[in-house]
């Protein structure tokens, strides 16, 4: 019986240490599945953070693509021949970093054109880069002049992005010789859009294969009809596309600007009514767009007002209308002197910034021009400067002017201005053009321009010159701010 009672004993132990083992691996595997579960739902939510509230959800959608987010929008019916697409994105301020890309078709011009000629729906789509917490979200979304969905912003601070795109499949005569490359179209500003056909074909003629391309030969011409794609892919230029220079006067010798020839000029106004819901204003000088929400002026041109008081007009042209077409009138949130300047007009820092109170809706009309490199050369390259200053008789131009400028030493500046020693320092430069032509009243602020692999760079800041009368004597130099040698306190103080 003992021996029994023993062996009992033991077996009643192991059992109680068998369920005990597996009550532990239990409590082991239960903790592993919430852990899982756990992981599982941050995961989720952590993915969901980045993508905004939204409705439209029957014709908008996100879908993310490895580290970013895109949109895409689906036409509501099958059959459309021609889509206009305009679209209103809300980012909140937080993610100020963020951009919206241009509104294109989806997965690509090709398919999406193929889908629209087999009578299904073509869709187009827009990418997020670069924001941290929640990318933009629909505001308002248009189709063919219809409105199919709005929704409401985000509190202040926040800003909104309006892109646009136009597709249409029509027929039309066109060449023999045919190739399957799409052509995008011109790009139009906001809010007036003109749609360009892009063909579905480049021709070959005597010049090469490009007969299309030139402006001033009548094209070939036969019977033979065939669809045609017209894309009005209206694309607002990348923040770092800067210094692309629009058209120029085909004229020799001349000065005209022609509308969106110098993108980033802009003109500064003085707001000197102090009612909030009126302005009148009153010219001061010449700014350049540098970043989405910077313009880079003269410092005196800014020194000892508010920003209540400033506006910046960007995409400016005509100085006679008010509003102008496809011109901006900005409001301006701080305003930025070089320390150096302390208000008596010495060009050795004459050079200070303006903040936007919003990002500036890139166009072929607003676009900024880029800041000095250090690997570019001054005695290469094309020298220019624009503004809206006084003509010959005195009076203030209505398009802006250009005139092309040479650089000269400073001892040369110094023998041709005796009086402006105390003026010119190596933080300046001195330029001049042989038929007195150049900046004068009215110019001060505006940016010395050199033109380096087709792009334009802002080298220095229209500052001072010899007063002759009511004007300037321009058969003397100009002497301008050296932005080469503020450019760190410039990216310091530039907003993007």
């Amino acid at each position: 019986m003992e021996s029994s009672s023993s062996v009992l004993a033991q077996l009643l132990s192991a059992a109680v240490l068998m369920r005990h083992s597996m009550a532990i691996i239990a409590t082991q595997m239960f903790k592993l599945q919430l852990t899982l579960l756990l992981f599982s739902l941050s995961l989720r939510i952590a993915l969901t953070q980045r993508r905004s509230p939204y409705g439209c959800s029957s014709i908008f959608r996100y879908q993310q693509q490895s580290d970013h987010w895109i949109g895409i929008l689906t036409p509501p019916e099958d059959g459309l021949k021609s889509v206009k697409w305009l679209v209103r994105f809300a980012s909140h301020g937080i993610d100020q970093n963020g951009t919206v890309s241009s509104l294109d078709p989806y997965p690509d011009k090709q398919t999406a054109l193929q889908t629209m000629h087999n009578g299904g729906r073509a869709e187009c789509f827009v990418r997020f880069d670069g924001y941290v917490q929640l990318v933009p979200k629909v505001e308002y979304v248009e189709l063919n002049g219809q409105v199919l969905c709005t929704g409401s912003g985000y509190a202040a601070p926040y800003s909104s992005m309006t892109r646009e795109l136009h597709m249409a499949l029509t027929s039309q005569t066109t060449h023999e010789h045919r190739s399957t490359g799409l052509v995008n179209a011109p790009i139009t500003p906001n809010p007036w859009t003109t749609t360009t056909t892009a063909r579905l074909a480049t021709s070959v003629g005597s010049n090469g294969g490009r007969w299309d391309a030139n402006p001033f030969l009548k094209p070939l011409k036969n019977n033979r009809t065939e669809p045609v794609v017209t894309v009005d892919a209206r694309r607002d230029p990348a923040e770092e596309e800067c210094g692309l220079e629009g058209y120029v006067a085909l004229q020799n010798g001349g000065e005209i600007v022609p509308r969106g020839r110098f993108p980033w000029l802009a003109a500064l106004y003085l707001d000197t009514n102090s009612d909030p819901n009126k302005i009148e204003l009153i010219y001061k000088c010449v700014t350049s767009l540098i970043s989405a929400r910077t313009v880079i002026t003269a410092a005196h041109c800014i020194y000892g007002y508010t920003p209540a008081q400033l506006r910046v007009y960007v995409g400016r042209h005509d100085t006679s209308l008010h509003p102008e077409k496809d011109a901006t009138l900005m409001t301006v949130e701080s305003m930025r002197t070089h320390p150096d300047f302390v208000g008596n007009v010495v060009p050795d820092c004459d050079v200070g910034l303006l903040v936007l109170a919003e990002k500036v809706q890139f166009s072929y009309y607003v676009r900024p021009i880029c800041l000095w490199s250090k690997g570019i050369s001054l005695d290469e390259n094309e020298t220019t400067v624009a503004g809206w200053g006084n003509d010959a008789n005195f009076k203030p131009t209505r398009f802006p002017v250009a005139v092309n400028v040479s650089l000269v030493s400073r001892e040369k500046c110094l023998f041709d201005l005796l009086t402006a020693r105390d003026f010119l320092t190596p933080r300046t430069l001195c330029a001049g053009n042989s038929q007195g032509h150049g900046p004068c009243l009215g110019d001060s602020g505006g940016g010395l321009m050199v033109l380096h692999n087709d792009r334009w760079y802002v080298r220095g800041i229209v500052s001072l010159a010899q007063r002759a009368g009511h004007g300037c004597n321009l058969s003397r130099f100009v002497i301008y701010s050296d932005v080469a040698s503020h450019l760190s306190w410039v990216e310091r103080n530039i907003v993007r």
